[in-house]
């Protein structure tokens, strides 16, 4: 049985330990800087199995019941991962500063409970009234299941991740314009997708989902498919100049055999 507020106290002394009014280091090239956002004090295990991800920089955790990430924070992180619960300090006022950050290229990859439709659970603000919702907050079942049906196979967001079984969970609605990749083995709608925010309507909260290590390969999918691409490489025009020469040597000698080899050391350079 979970337990939402006993502990609010020991996560607010905790979250101001380790924030400290210290400003987060940005993410190295290649990897990712997560911050996980939570109104209760269970997401230990989450943390721990997203540092053991290859490419994640660092785990940070903020404490949303005693107050609000500012824009600056928040910029520092490539991805949010946010597990809600009751209650937020302010839902609209993050949810305001939820929907910038990712119209800034932040993504978000929110589980249960930021999908619970209890008042405060969830951001709302403009996240909510602007659509970038991919689950419309539904109740807390808390059901035993596991993951079902694969809806969009193939998808790099449910790349790598295993079968995993949840015992805190949510049944919410796919949201407008959002994609449902996969259904729980109870058919509940399990995870979807929509713009820059990745939704789980499990928690990865201590104990509740098994193997975290699921909980954690989603939200680094969310980090490397969701958010900004690295631009394509410029041509350097290098391939064309020496096949042009390759045409022009053949043009003037007539040897095939000389011209394939010319024509194969020209497709090794680059384009």
């Amino acid at each position: 049985m979970r337990v939402r507020l006993i502990f609010a106290l020991t996560l607010s002394v905790a979250a101001l330990v380790m924030l400290g009014g210290a400003p987060a280091s940005q993410a190295a090239p290649g990897s990712l800087r997560i911050l996980i956002t939570t109104n209760i004090a269970y997401s230990s295990e989450f943390a721990a199995a997203l540092g053991a991800k290859p490419g994640v920089a660092g785990v940070d955790t903020f404490n949303t019941s005693t107050d609000t990430p500012s824009p600056e924070t928040l910029a520092t992180y490539d991805v949010v991962a946010g597990l809600g619960d009751s209650n937020y300090q302010d839902a609209a006022l993050w949810g305001n500063r939820l929907a910038d950050y990712i119209d800034a290229g932040g993504v978000y990859a929110q589980f249960a409970y930021d999908n619970w439709d209890s008042i405060d659970a969830h951001p709302t603000g403009r996240f909510e009234s602007g659509g970038y919702e991919a689950f419309i907050p539904g109740s807390d079942d808390a059901l035993l299941t596991s993951l079902g049906t694969i809806l969009v196979p193939g998808s790099p967001l449910l790349a790598g991740v295993p079968s995993f079984t949840t015992d805190d969970n949510t049944t919410p609605a796919v949201a407008p314009g959002a994609t449902l990749l996969a259904k729980w083995a109870d058919d509940r709608n399990a995870i979807a997708t929509k713009g820059r925010v990745l939704s789980v309507a499990a928690s990865p909260q201590n104990g509740s989902l098994d193997p975290m290590s699921a909980a954690a390969q989603l939200a680094v999918n969310a980090g490397n498919v969701l958010g900004p691409q690295p631009p394509p490489t410029a041509a350097t025009g290098q391939r064309a100049a020496a096949l042009k020469k390759c045409k022009k040597k053949n043009k003037k000698h007539h040897n095939k055999k000389k011209f394939k080899k010319c024509k194969k050391k020209a497709q090794l350079l680059p384009v």
